[in-house]
């Protein structure tokens, strides 16, 4: 059974699901122990999973078949979420063959079997052969940056290429650091070159627990070398643990919600709350709700109008932060809020031109040319919650130039927060509709929805999800009559909003 850490604001949510999937949760933090009846188990975990920076989701990291699992679960239970996992771990070890230099960064391009990474080294000459480390993820686009410099990374130490023996800075009591200094000392005296770091999780051990680990770790930087020298192919030497980045859009996190409703007190938009900046007013008022169930109503009432007065209105700034499937955090031309209903928000954004922004297909005969003005505009109507983002696109003259049509994860509107704007928020599912005011409604970029399942972002069941939101909004545009055998062909160029 797999054996689970989570910190973060998600943590008493994940901490349900992962109990009910078969996980163990160790080093419960003391809140999560409380609610769940839970004792300490001052064990490593197999998985630790705590909050992204942005609070839009989790990161986790583990061994790759440990991730899998993790991201089943999550799926099964909470429908959607995107997850990025790198196709190549960090700190695993290739038997790498140069390729030559990279014309993009000037850095050596190496080939380790399944993917091409990049060594920020000189250029060494092409087809030699060298053991190459993988130090940054190669989420997105990019390719996985590797070092020629090798570590050999355990659970509770890591081996150093270097005669050094160091200290995690989490490590504070001053007894635990001079022995574990002491002890790394000792054992430097029969590690060959190798130096050692020691985790965090090596104050918990005996002495004699760690020097297993060292043992262990020698040998496996052994069975490294024998490998290299023994392959003659490139390939995986060892694998290094993985970090899955996994987002949760306004959808997860109503489940989420839901999940945490069943063991306490929690308000509705609990988590999107916290995500927003609200974690200490929200825990306050969820305790009072716990010893005061009959006042839920007047406390949500006092929250809600707390939080108002930071959300957007007319003729205040806003920003569109247009979120990729591989994790490309885009923030739209800058707008401004022109109209608020209880529906909907009315964005405006200022453009020098717009002709780009409709742009067709290059090889439908029809394309449509339009000639931009400084001045052109746009208008976004903003649904909360909404599966799609319309925009209308109008001349310097205020001609309607035509319609984009974004489908994409429920969309978020976030409050200000000191001196930034508020925000729209929601992850782009890759496919779109745009309707032209003079040419064909056509459904585009369906190649680029492809290539989010076949990377794991996404799954097939939202992809197909999102072809139906797009098949309903071309209806809508197009008509009821019109022909949709667009939808499901691969289209090699497409275009895309800005």
């Amino acid at each position: 059974m797999s054996k689970v850490r989570i910190r973060g604001i998600y943590s008493q949510s994940l901490t349900q699901i992962m109990l009910q999937n078969h996980f163990d949760v160790v080093q419960p933090s003391p809140e999560v122990a409380r609610r769940f009846g839970l004792p300490f188990r001052d064990e490593i975990p197999d998985v630790d999973i705590w909050d992204r920076s942005d609070l839009q989701g989790i990161v986790a990291i583990a061994y790759e078949s440990v991730l899998m699992r993790l991201t089943d679960v999550l799926r099964r239970r909470l429908g959607n979420v995107i997850t990025r996992t790198p196709r190549v771990a960090k700190g695993s070890i290739y038997k790498g063959s140069v390729l030559g230099t990279d014309e993009k960064t000037g850095q050596t391009k190496v080939d380790l079997g399944s993917i091409a990474g990049l060594l920020p080294e000189k250029s060494t000459k092409q087809g030699t052969q060298l053991m190459v480390q993988v130090r940054a993820h190669d989420y997105g686009r990019k390719s996985p940056v590797v070092s020629s410099s090798i570590t050999i990374p355990g659970r509770v130490a890591v081996l150093l290429p270097e005669p050094v023996v160091r200290l995690s800075a989490k490590i504070k009591d001053q007894e635990t650091r001079n022995r574990l200094i002491d002890l790394g000392g000792k054992i430097r005296e029969n590690s060959e070159n190798w130096g050692i770091l020691w985790r965090t999780s090596a104050e918990r051990l005996t002495d004699d627990e760690l020097r297993d680990e060292i043992d262990d770790l020698l040998d496996t930087a052994q069975q490294v070398q024998s490998k290299f020298g023994e392959t003659n192919t490139p390939g995986l030497l060892f694998e290094g643990t993985s970090n899955a980045d996994i987002e949760f859009p306004a959808e997860a996190k109503e489940v989420l919600d839901n999940t945490r409703a069943k063991i306490e007190p929690t308000i509705k938009l609990h988590h999107f709350y916290k995500s927003a900046g609200y974690a200490a007013l929200v825990d306050f008022i969820e305790s009072v709700i716990e010893d005061r169930p009959t006042e839920r109503a007047y406390l949500m009432s006092r929250l809600e109008k707390i939080i108002s007065q930071d959300m957007p209105k007319v003729d205040d700034p806003i920003d569109i932060e247009h979120v990729k499937l591989d994790g490309r955090n885009i923030i739209l031309s800058k707008g401004r809020v022109i109209g608020i209903s209880p529906q909907e928000l009315l964005i405006r954004r200022q453009f020098k031109y717009t002709s780009r922004k409709l742009k067709m297909a290059p090889e439908f005969i029809n394309d449509v040319e339009m000639e931009g003005y400084e001045g052109d505009y746009a208008i976004t109507h903003v649904v909360p919650g909404a599966a799609t983002l319309v925009t209308e696109y109008f001349s310097h003259d205020e001609h309607l130039r035509g319609t984009y049509v974004n489908v994409n994860t429920g969309v978020e509107v976030y409050p200000s927060s000191g001196s930034n704007p508020s925000r729209i928020r929601y992850v782009d599912l890759e496919i779109d509709v745009v309707s032209p005011a003079q040419g064909e409604t056509r459904i585009i970029d369906q190649h680029l929805l492809k290539r989010g399942v076949q990377r794991g972002f996404i799954t097939k069941e939202m992809a197909d999800i999102a072809r139906m939101k797009a098949k309903a909004a071309y209806s809508t545009l197009a008509g009821d009559g019109a022909d949709l055998k667009m939808l499901d062909e691969d289209m090699s160029e497409t275009s895309s909003i800005d």
